[in-house]
């Protein structure tokens, strides 16, 4: 398969069932989805499982791809849905925890490591969060998204241009000048 073919050609061929389509759009995005997945779920065996569930979707349903916008924000939308479906089915039917001893909790609170970051560190790092947020808040809504979607989401520049629909010159200057903003942003807010 020719890997120089673009992601909507990919899918035509998808969509005709041709396997070698699917695995050139898998090897292609597979990582970034993976890291999308992750990221909405935060365990790393559920966002395995949802890849696998993301792309059987693209291989039954390529077809339905309209062409209107990027194949890869198709793709990247089709993997977001099943994210936070898998985390409604979960707040749905909650586990919880058999109610235990005391002794039982004392043993949970050892088993511990000795280098978990102490309440400061933790209180440290929230402190610096909120402190990004409302940095990221202050920035122009284009550039903000193309940050998220680097910095956050883990895209390439080349997969925020697909995403977002602008040339990659365009998400190359909007990177440049949120970072730069960002920074003066955030060091006022010291």
């Amino acid at each position: 398969m020719d890997n120089h073919l673009a992601d909507e050609t990919l899918l035509g061929l998808i969509a005709r069932k041709n396997p070698q389509a699917l695995e050139t759009l898998y090897e292609r995005h597979a990582q970034v989805t993976h890291n999308l997945i992750a990221r909405i779920v935060r365990d790393t065996a559920i966002a395995d499982e949802l890849l696998q569930e993301t792309f059987w979707q693209v291989w039954q349903k390529a077809g339905e791809f309209s062409g209107r916008g990027a194949a890869a924000a198709w793709l990247y939308r089709i993997a977001r849905n099943k994210s936070l479906d898998e985390l409604r089915r979960r707040k749905s039917r909650p586990q919880t925890a058999p109610a235990g001893s005391a002794a039982d909790e004392a043993t949970l609170w050892a088993a511990l490591p000795a280098n978990q970051p102490a309440v400061e560190q933790i209180a440290g790092q929230h402190l610096e969060q909120q402190r990004l947020l409302q940095a990221l808040i202050q920035l122009p809504t284009d550039q903000r998204r193309c940050l998220e979607l680097a910095y956050f989401e883990g895209l390439t520049q080349q997969q925020i241009a697909d995403c977002t629909q602008v040339p990659l010159g365009t998400v190359k200057t909007r990177l440049r000048l949120g970072l730069e903003k960002l920074e003066r942003i955030f060091h006022t807010l010291n």
